[in-house]
């Protein structure tokens, strides 16, 4: 059960982003801009800081200590790419509603000035009521699955099943991440567009599982909100800081991209459980070289056919489930899974 202390990590975020919001307005209206970054550097300070003392301190819950080390990445992501990828006359003319929602959730923000009255047509309020009611029905199917599997089976160590089982345990795994991702963000993301009359997208463009090859299945399918910010943040902000050091060809950016993700799982994870598994960085690595095999192989071959696309969707669906023990042990290991249930 969720104890107490969440009350308090919420009103330590709505307190951080309220100050934020303040004085985001305050250097807006008078046009100081300086004002504006020293306020992005204390939120950024505080929302990393804040937040992590208060869970070492005061809990041990592990659901409490997740969701707070998945925050700090985001907004720390978030505020980053206000300060590197918008010039201060964009910002300036940015709804403050915009700028909140885009520290939450917004996956990307609108280009120009004129695409932010685009995304606040007054019929778009149908669309979040119904990304709404759909991440209902998945939360739903969640609980559905939950309540026929065995918490014994689920809690297992992996080192404790067959091979056979473990593996259609991860695969599993992977459904409910899938369908708990998009519930949650489908709910969050819809209430806000709900509240705010803006248009938000699901998290995931297209079904992720019928992915033909590694590099559609984390480029275009999978989770939007993260991979904008990871594109940001390894093709645009790292490399314009290093620019003048070296300069970055697109595998190394792409490298860093997979890098960068592998590190924002094992900080999420010992966050929540104080182990550093190191798994994920190996994970991450292994789907980056595959790709790198994929583009010299110019795979899938014949993509547009019944045979290429079966062939790929194979090829993705074998490396991606061969690699789920280096993803979910890491944590069934470090946690009781009943306690998630």
């Amino acid at each position: 059960m969720i104890d107490n202390t969440f009350t308090v990590f919420l009103l330590s975020y709505i307190s951080i982003l309220t100050i934020f919001i303040v004085n985001f307005r305050i250097s807006q209206h008078y046009n100081i801009p300086y004002l504006f970054y020293l306020t992005v550097l204390i939120s950024l300070i505080s929302v990393i800081y804040i937040p992590s003392v208060l869970a070492s301190e005061s809990t041990h819950n592990f659901q409490i200590k997740l969701f707070v080390g998945a925050l700090n990445i985001q907004f720390t992501m978030k505020f980053l790419e206000l300060v590197f990828c918008f010039s201060w006359e964009y910002i300036r003319e940015m709804p403050w509603k915009f700028a909140f929602i885009y520290l939450n959730s917004f996956p990307q923000m609108p280009e120009s000035k004129e695409k932010f009255s685009l995304a606040m047509n007054p019929i778009i309020r149908r669309q979040n009521i119904q990304l709404i009611l759909r991440g209902i029905c998945q939360f739903i199917i969640i609980q559905i699955f939950l309540y026929f599997i065995s918490s014994e089976w689920l809690s297992a160590p992996s080192s404790s099943l067959p091979p056979v089982i473990r593996y259609l345990r991860h695969g599993l795994f992977s459904v409910l991440l899938y369908l708990a991702i998009d519930a949650m963000t489908g709910v969050g993301f819809g209430t806000y567009g709900f509240l705010f009359n803006i248009q938000m997208k699901p998290i995931f463009p297209a079904f992720p599982f019928a992915s033909t090859s590694l590099r559609q299945f984390w480029s275009r399918r999978w989770n939007r909100l993260i991979q904008t910010s990871l594109h940001l943040l390894s093709f645009v902000i790292i490399p314009n800081l290093l620019a003048r050091f070296i300069s970055l060809n697109n595998i190394a950016k792409s490298f860093l991209a997979f890098t960068i993700s592998g590190f924002i799982h094992e900080y999420v994870l010992w966050f929540a459980t104080g182990i550093w598994s190191g798994r994920y960085m190996i994970f991450f690595w292994i789907h980056f070289l595959l790709i790198l095999l994929e583009i010299q192989m110019k795979f899938p071959m014949e993509p547009s056919t019944f045979h290429g696309k079966a062939l790929g969707w194979l090829w993705t669906a074998g490396i991606t489930w061969i690699t789920t023990p280096l993803f979910f042990d890491p944590m069934i290991n470090s946690t009781n899974i009943t306690n998630v249930k």
